[in-house]
């Protein structure tokens, strides 16, 4: 069996932006909870997903927690960004959310669910989750 490289390859860079990339996330929070999504054809992970023509880090995030979980936010922060093997580059931000409200089934999430730690059925199995929360200080890594 051939042992999977760290986080199956993927670079991250805490601390600092990319020259372009393709999508953000946003590591969501309820107090020391983490928000996650479950997504209607793979399984739990924060909100995020491509930026749209014109939006910058912040608004990409701020729309992406309001489609998936129904969350305004609070401040956004920009923690840094990965590079997954292929080349595609995601901005990394973290947020509380300051209100929810209740999903109008017109994005992919099937639910939205606080968790004390990250919830061991994840879409994607390379552990960047679990890295970026002890990494940041953020809780809830497992």
């Amino acid at each position: 069996m051939t042992q999977q490289p760290p986080l199956n390859g993927a670079a991250v860079h805490l601390g600092r932006l990319p020259a372009a990339h393709d999508s953000v996330v946003c590591l969501l929070f309820d107090g020391a909870r983490p928000v996650l999504v479950r997504h209607s054809r793979r399984a739990w992970e924060f909100p995020g997903g491509h930026a749209e023509a014109g939006e910058d880090v912040e608004t990409t995030a701020r729309r992406e927690a309001r489609e998936e979980a129904g969350a305004e936010l609070g401040e956004v922060h920009v923690d840094g960004y990965y590079v997954l093997a292929g080349g595609h580059t995601t901005v990394v931000t973290h947020a509380q959310v300051a209100a929810r409200r209740p999903l109008d089934g017109a994005f992919e999430t099937d639910e939205v669910r606080a968790f004390d730690v990250l919830p061991a059925e994840l879409s994607w199995d390379d552990g960047i989750y679990a890295y970026l929360l002890r990494e940041l200080g953020l809780p809830g890594a497992p």
